[in-house]
Order: structure tokens, then sequence, then C-alpha cells
């Protein structure tokens, strides 16, 4: 078991959209990244995704409605469902997802 600091990892980030793994847990990853600006449309045929505010805010835009997530908020994107997250200013995401799951969709 290792305790493991978000606000320390959240820190050496580099770049938006470059996801670091936090921990495996079973056939799933907990990822952290920086976003800023929209990233790319894109699904996932395998598995659900589940994006938590860690910092800031940001928006999960799929066909049917947009979703303005605050600090603290989450939301589950189903498998299938076409979505693109964008951030107005700087914020953190943890993404809940399976490990073998691609960052630009399938």
């Amino acid at each position: 078991m290792e305790k493991i600091s978000l606000d320390e990892l959240s820190r050496k980030i580099g770049k938006p959209w470059s996801p670091v793994d936090v921990m495996f847990v079973n056939d799933s990853v907990i990822r952290i990244a920086k976003v800023e600006g929209e990233f790319v449309w894109h699904k996932h045929d395998n598995g659900d995704e589940v994006f938590l505010v860690f910092d800031g805010e940001f928006t999960i835009q799929t066909k049917e409605k947009n979703f303005n997530l605050k600090k603290g908020e989450c939301i589950l994107v189903p498998k299938g469902v076409l979505h693109c997250p964008k951030a107005d200013s700087l914020a953190t995401m943890l993404v809940f997802e399976l490990k073998d799951t691609k960052q630009y969709g399938d």
C-alpha cells in the first residue's frame, strides 16, 4: 500500500491533456490531468469513463447536452457516447477508466 498526494502529483503535471496514472484498481486506472481549451470529440467503445473535477471547472460536451462541472463534481460518460471535455481556464481532473482506454477514443 502507498499513500499518494494528489496535490503534489497535480503540481508535477506538465502541459494540459497529458494524463498521469495515479493508481491501478483491478482492470481500471485513475488518471490525473490538467485541462485547458477544448480536447477532441471522441468515444470509447469498451468502457465507461468517470470525470471528477479536482480543481477549477470544466465542461463535458455531448451531442445532446453540455454538462458544466465544478470542483468536487463528477459525471459518468457511458461507453459509446461521443463527448469532448472543454475548460475555459486551467483546471485539474481525475479520470476513472479501464486501463487500456485510448485517450483519443476508439
